[in-house]
């Protein structure tokens, strides 16, 4: 463990100190492709203290408790808690020996509720039975805060950044874990809840736990930390008594150099026409912006959180309504324009596409420079992604680098290049170094003043830190309950005079204020609304057949398309399995005509009793291989879901050729007479449907593999996080939904009568169709099977009204096209718009 210069003389680390060390990493190295991210790093957390880790992004700090946590698995080392050694890899043994983790982004699952979050991030002796799940989540809530303002039913994706980190928290400090690890976990948070953390801190110290408070924010660290250790370059440079540093001091451990200079040169001159003027700027959030920005001018907008700053900075770049009068170089604007550049502050959310490389993300914000006749052109999408690169000191192996691979900073200054290559005259930028390190804070710094400076351009920055708005900017305006209630100027912008400002104004904060979304449209993105929207349906499409054409009612064809819908609803439910953990399965349809056509060998008058036994065994292993084959193609081979099912659709088809080239093997009538039996009107088949929809609906809300699948659908990274295992669920998914097929099969047989090799492929689509309009997300986690019922239930309805109707035949495909087409606009476009309020 290495000292270096001044700073060694200060450690006061004494190896004759007889402490319980809760947390012990020994030589762990963790190496990414062209990166050694963890070189050898050995660290000690006592019990009973706050142990601060600080370092430059890509330091190591956050793979080091990534391995701690289970997340990763080094190439070398070994991490043991309190004498135990822990299992490599493993995040559901590392919470259970007494180790969470609050990470720089939330491992929280958007489908899933707040208190079902809650849930999942507990161990299993922690969790409370799920009927009390509402009210137990609603008093972890309430020790945080009394007015904390979360609902533990809404669900995560409708909370705002600062409420995703507070549950992230409360659910971290609710295990009451012999380690509590802390990454960045301030940056989104206001005062007071930086106040409400660093006494929960405090309290599980006072407990005999240990707290590992991770960065950047170095008075923070100062604040909080009884010992700092220091990583640099993927190595540990040294842990120190936190009292025994001074700021300066720190950074130079950080950073390897002095800092002289922080923060640029400020704006020497105010000449020259305003670049950005607004006169009565109003919209959700804030009313009354009147200003005028100069050249080459840095203006801060400050406040308490939640005071209307960032609802102003986002209605200038027209992210959300406004009115008033916006004009840039003395022309009016409109909302949106090439002429203002927007940078958000959540980078994670809001800037980076997973996937795209440091040259597609810069080029994505100036297609028009890069692009001609609609097609981009590589080779100066290229040139202009490394000019960028270099010029603003990006640190990454090359263009073609995966964005997302960067450390904090540079991905920071990616999106700046980006933003600058468009050439705006002004220019937005939302907490410009949140999640960044004190190196790169100040080369971010004199980027921004740069860009001022040389390009002529006005520069607006939002930011919760006093000392960076005192630094950086030439104006700062103070924001109270959406009105600039000061400007501060020239010697008085400095971080005493804005915090002044704002406490003056109001000594209470204010939670910033969602986008506006009706009751109607977030009641739509909820899990009511399918069940009612197509239940409504079902009733005026009943209608209408009903006056067109009274025969629709009579019994024999109400028990008709009851049996039809059974078959229907029953592969449906199977789709809608797959759904929730968000993949798709192509192969049901021809499985169910595979298992009737094996069926029709072994379920005949003339089988023998063992032929018969035979039969049956296989209805349930016929389904349960296929369903194998499909995780296996998927998880194993890594194939796409919807290619490694229509390789299994294709397989199932020929193979029910090569069997049944020609219908045969009539099935017993004793067999088709009980499966086509009805009680009254209503067929055995549809009331089995319905037993077990409702006994899937009940295991989906009230058992734990019912919110795991969920999960899995929702984020399966993030679940992996939470202890579960995406790769078991989406086996068990798989292998339901194949099985629940094959029972839709075995329906099926006793409306086809005999091995029939064409049967069952038309249900692939309608069941994807029924399960969708009953709500069910195809990009997983989301679902009701009652609703996929009802799904199919409007799905067979319309297709049989259609000679009702007089229709032509052609109309019983384009209405449940048209259906599932309306469905998917309905629930995407509520679902959105709900969650995008939250930001």
């Amino acid at each position: 463990m290495g000292r270096e210069g001044p700073a060694a003389a200060l450690a006061a680390v004494g190896p004759e100190e007889q402490v319980d060390v809760a947390l012990e990493l020994r030589g762990v190295t963790k190496v990414f492709p062209g990166v050694t991210a963890l070189d050898d790093v050995s660290l000690d957390v006592r019990a009973g203290e706050v142990h601060g880790v600080v370092g430059e992004n890509g330091a190591g700090k956050s793979t080091l408790m990534a391995v701690a946590s289970g997340a990763l698995v080094p190439e070398s080392g070994t991490v043991t808690l309190a004498g135990q050694s822990l299992q490599a890899g493993s995040t559901a043994t590392a919470r259970e020996r007494g180790i969470a983790i609050v990470r720089q982004e939330p491992a929280l699952l958007p489908d899933l509720s707040v208190a079902e979050n809650l849930y999942l991030g507990l161990s299993a002796d922690r969790r409370p039975a799920l009927a009390g799940l509402i009210a137990w989540a609603a008093g972890l809530l309430a020790d945080w805060s009394p007015d904390v303002g979360i609902d533990p039913a809404a669900r995560v994706e409708e909370l705002s950044a600062e409420h995703r980190f507070i549950v992230d928290i409360v659910r971290a400090v609710a295990q009451e874990p012999a380690v509590l690890v802390l990454d960045e976990p301030t940056e989104h948070l206001a005062r007071e809840d930086v106040e409400r953390l660093f006494r929960a801190v405090r309290r599980r110290v006072e407990a005999g736990g240990a707290v590992v408070y991770i960065s950047h924010r170095i008075r923070e660290v100062k604040r909080i930390a009884d010992r700092i250790s220091v990583l640099r370059d993927g190595a540990h440079r040294g842990t120190f008594e936190a009292s025994s540093l001074d700021e300066a001091e720190i950074v130079r451990l950080i950073v390897g150099r002095k800092l002289d200079a922080v923060f640029p040169a400020k704006h020497a001159g105010s000449g020259g026409n305003p670049v950005l003027q607004t006169r009565g700027l109003c919209g959700e959030g804030f009313s009354d912006l009147t200003l005028a920005a100069r050249p080459g001018e840095i203006i801060g907008f400050a406040g308490i959180e939640g005071n209307g700053q960032r609802d102003a900075l986002r209605a200038l770049a027209g992210l959300s309504s406004r009115s008033g009068d916006v004009r840039v170089d003395d022309a009016r604007v409109a909302a949106r324009t090439s002429t203002i550049a927007y940078l958000s502050g959540d980078r994670h959310r809001e800037g980076l596409f997973p996937g795209l490389s440091v040259r597609e993300t810069i080029g994505l914000r100036v297609l028009p420079a890069v692009s001609q006749g609609g097609v981009v052109r590589a080779g100066r999408e290229r040139e202009l992604a490394e000019s960028a690169v270099e010029e603003l000191g990006v640190k990454t192996p090359g263009a073609e680098t995966p964005t997302t691979s960067l450390s904090g900073g540079n991905q920071q200054k990616v999106l700046l290049a980006g933003v600058l290559r468009r050439e705006p005259r002004v220019l937005l930028v939302d907490e410009p170094t949140q999640g960044v390190d004190v190196g790169a804070k100040s080369e971010i710094y004199e980027l921004l003043r740069a860009a001022a400076r040389e390009r002529g351009m006005t520069v607006i920055v939002v930011s919760s830190d006093g000392i960076e708005l005192e630094g950086l900017c030439d104006r700062v305006l103070v924001f109270s309950r959406g009105h600039v209630v000061e400007e501060l100027q020239g010697d008085a912008v400095r971080e005493d005079r804005i915090t002044a400002a704002a406490l003056t104004s109001t000594s209470e904060r204010e939670t910033g204020p969602a986008r506006s979304v009706g009751r109607f449209t977030r009641w739509l993105a909820g899990d009511a609304a399918p069940l009612a929207v197509v239940g409504v349906t079902v009733v005026a499409l009943a209608v209408v057949a009903l006056v067109v054409n009274p025969f629709y009612a009579a019994p024999a064809n109400v028990t008709g398309t009851l049996a039809l819908i059974s078959v229907l609803a029953m592969v449906a439910l199977g789709q809608t399995i797959a759904l929730m953990v968000g993949v798709v399965d192509l192969s049901v349809g021809p499985l169910m005509g595979f298992v009737v056509v094996v069926e029709s060998f072994f379920l005949t008058a003339e089988s023998s009793s063992g032929a018969r036994v035979l039969g049956l065994v296989l209805l349930i292993a016929v389904p349960a291989v296929v369903g194998v084959a499909n995780w296996a193609l998927v998880d194993l081979a890594r194939m796409n879901s919807i290619v490694a099912t229509l390789i299994t659709f294709i397989a199932l088809q020929a193979l029910s050729l090569v069997l049944r080239p020609e219908p045969g093997g009539l099935f017993d009538s004793r067999v088709t007479d009980i499966l086509g039996g009805a009680l009254g009107l209503v067929p055995f088949g549809f009331i089995l449907v319905v037993l077990v929809a409702v006994l899937l609906q009940f295991a989906l809300r009230r058992s734990r593999i019912g919110v795991a699948l969920r999960a899995a659908g929702s984020d399966a990274s993030a679940a992996g996080l939470n202890g579960l295992v995406p790769r078991r669920l989406r086996l068990l998914a798989f292998v339901a939904c194949s099985l629940l097929a094959g029972l839709g099969g075995v329906l099926l047989m006793a409306q086809v009568g005999s091995g029939d090799a064409t049967a069952g492929g038309e249900y692939t689509l309608i069941s994807i169709s029924a399960a969708v309009i009953g709500g069910a997300s195809i990009f997983g986690g989301r679902g009701s099977f009652v609703a996929t019922v009802a799904g199919a239930l409007l799905v067979t309805q319309a297709i049989a009204a259609v000679p009702f109707l007089g229709l032509e035949p052609a109309w019983a495909n384009y209405l449940p096209g048209a259906m599932t087409l309306a469905a998917v606009a309905v629930y995407a476009i509520s679902r959105h718009a709900v969650a995008g309020g939250s930001r």
